[in-house]
């Protein structure tokens, strides 16, 4: 093979396997303009994972259990210092990258072991 062809040959190869890659780098969505931090929102995660599952077990008590899950939700977003939108947003963005979500997921459950550790009712 001449000089030439094998560089061509080489340059075929370059921008087939450049094409393989099973999730284009363009399909990630661009983060939010008001991202959460990813500890922070590991955290924020975490705590509103407990709300709802207080939620479904019927434990939030004293009246309207929609308006307290609100309630509760609005707190834990405030004492965090973060705006429902910017947590929403965060949220759906890492629940649209399949790759990443797994491990977030992971320390989400991390958060939650650590808090039924230290939690004074074990």
């Amino acid at each position: 093979m001449s000089g030439r062809g094998w560089i061509a040959s080489v340059g075929l190869l370059l921008v087939a396997l450049s094409g393989c890659d099973p999730r284009a780098k363009q399909d990630v969505p661009p983060p939010p303009d008001h991202r959460i931090g990813r500890t922070q929102f590991v955290e924020i995660h975490a705590e509103l994972q407990l709300l709802e599952a207080a939620y479904r077990q019927r434990m939030l008590h004293g009246g309207d259990r929609d308006a307290l899950r609100a309630a509760h939700r609005a707190r834990i977003l405030a004492e965090a210092g973060v705006t429902d939108s910017a947590f929403t947003a965060t949220y759906n963005w890492w629940y649209s990258q399949p790759e990443a979500l797994p491990k977030v997921l992971e320390e989400v459950q991390m958060k939650l072991d650590s808090i039924a550790r230290s939690s004074k009712w074990n």
